[in-house]
């Protein structure tokens, strides 16, 4: 039977947010508009709010952007804040405090004794341009991707639009809460206020907003420079990579991943008249995209390895002296992966000597394996059938992909907390990455509705604990 949400103002605060990030998207780092409009939001709400450069400091970024598209990015979301109703003078701020970097790391600390929950949201587009068939919901309903070449073709869009409105409602809620613990001496009994503060409003709450998702690359930079403590319990989601209605409380068979690229550089020469003057690069590349798939793969285990792209030469008549590949490996368990990327590492060493080119390997990307934590996906399954609105529960399944999500999952277990990846199915249109995608926005009240429970839940068992005396 299907299930009718009704779209109060949370909900329809959510979508609100959804399809602006949808119809302005931002790639990779350059995320400054969503980051802008986040932090004001967030920091009116009362959360101690770090951004940028505040989060990264000096880290080096894999696969950053030209100095060029930081600044044209930059132009478009200092524009798009003010239309948003942000001043000038708040708008300098956020760009001086980000200075050149993007992502949010927003804390509400409520000062009474309890776990740290995070809840971490994917925040960037992809480059890929957005269908503009008539029929498609951001054509009808005017959302459709502004940015030419760039659309939310993978759900961060609806990602960004939870995280910010939940976000908000768990300040709203503790706000209350304050509120009413101001009035007990004079209207209530010490145990009426006990039993008013649930352990949800005791610890602290954080909502990572991560740039740089595809490709794996911006949770390894926020991972080498966190400075906000320890996360006892993790949630990260995504919506889709799951059937339609049904809600997973728990995804593991997260493949561990390295992105790199490779250029080889050998020696020009006349194709005719000398050609062995040269040094081919391009061979070499050509040979070392062959070998790739040649060399034995592990007997078990899921192995992946792809060249996405290989460039070189220069013109028909001369012998190849620059060529570049991009290349990608996977691993259904980190030593897999490992695996898959020395061997392709040594097939490109071996086809630069063949052909006497030298060689350089940037990487550009990484992800590790992660399986939720079974305990707490037991309680996020628990709490997910409470609110009713999916017509299929299911504790686990394999995510089949990369994403780096599963870099702060590890980084939450090695600090001894607990962590989960909750999916969201939904009815969508096309597939992730494709032009076409895109996913009915009933599944955002579905969403809310579950973080909602989340908040409301005591799933850490800790009511009347948090009470300071």
């Amino acid at each position: 039977m299907k299930v009718v949400i009704e779209r109060d103002i949370w909900m329809k605060k959510v979508i609100v947010y959804r399809r602006l990030f949808h119809k302005y998207p931002e790639p990779g780092w350059l995320t400054f508009f969503a980051t802008i409009f986040i932090a004001e939001h967030l920091e009116k709400a009362g959360f101690e709010v770090y951004v940028g450069r505040e989060i990264l400091n000096k880290e080096e970024l894999m696969d950053p952007p030209t100095e060029t598209e930081i600044t044209l990015w930059e132009q478009r979301a200092v524009k798009l804040a003010k239309v948003q109703g942000i001043s000038e003078e708040k708008v300098a701020v956020w760009m001086a405090r980000m200075d050149h970097r993007t992502g949010v790391v927003a804390i509400l600390d409520t000062k009474r004794k309890g776990k740290t929950k995070a809840f971490r949201f994917d925040m960037d587009a992809l480059t890929v341009a957005e269908c503009t068939d008539a029929d498609r919901v951001p054509v009808k309903e005017q959302f459709l991707s502004q940015n030419e070449g760039v659309s939310h073709a993978c759900g961060h869009d609806g990602h960004m639009a939870l995280g910010l409105a939940f976000a908000e409602y768990v300040a709203e809620q503790y706000s209350k809460s304050v509120k009413n613990v101001g009035e007990v001496p004079n209207q209530k009994s010490v145990q009426s206020m006990q039993d008013e503060i649930q352990s949800e409003v005791c610890g602290r709450y954080m909502f990572i907003f991560q740039p740089a998702e595809e490709g794996v690359r911006g949770a390894f930079a926020f991972r080498h420079q966190w400075n906000f403590g320890k996360i006892d319990e993790l949630y990260c989601c995504h919506i889709g990579f799951a059937q339609e209605d049904t809600f997973v409380a728990g995804a593991k068979g997260f493949l561990a991943t390295s992105k790199f690229d490779v250029t080889f550089t050998g020696k020009s020469a006349h194709a005719g008249l000398a050609p062995e003057r040269g040094r081919n690069a391009l061979l070499s590349a050509a040979k070392a995209t062959m070998d790739m798939q040649a060399f034995p793969r592990p007997e078990t285990g899921i192995t992946r390895l792809n060249v996405g792209k290989l460039e070189a030469g220069e013109a028909r008549n001369t012998i190849p002296a620059h060529a570049k590949m991009i290349v990608e490996t996977r691993g259904e368990k980190g030593e897999l992966n490992t695996y898959m990327k020395e061997q392709a590492l040594s097939c490109i060493e071996q086809a630069a000597k063949t052909y006497g080119v030298t060689y350089e390997v940037r990487f550009q990307g990484e992800s590790v394996s992660a399986v939720s934590d079974e305990e707490l996906s037991q309680n996020v399954l628990a709490a997910a059938k409470q609110t009713g609105v999916f017509s299929n529960y299911i504790l686990t399944k394999d995510f089949g992909a990369s994403d780096d999500g599963a870099v702060f999952m590890d980084m939450v277990e090695q600090q001894g907390g607990k962590a989960v990846y909750m999916l969201l199915g939904a009815k969508i249109k096309g597939l992730h990455h494709e032009s076409v995608f895109d996913f009915d926005e009933e599944v955002l009240g579905k969403g809310f509705l579950l973080y909602k429970k989340l908040y409301e839940r005591r799933i850490s068992n800790l009511r009347f604990k948090c009470v300071e005396h």
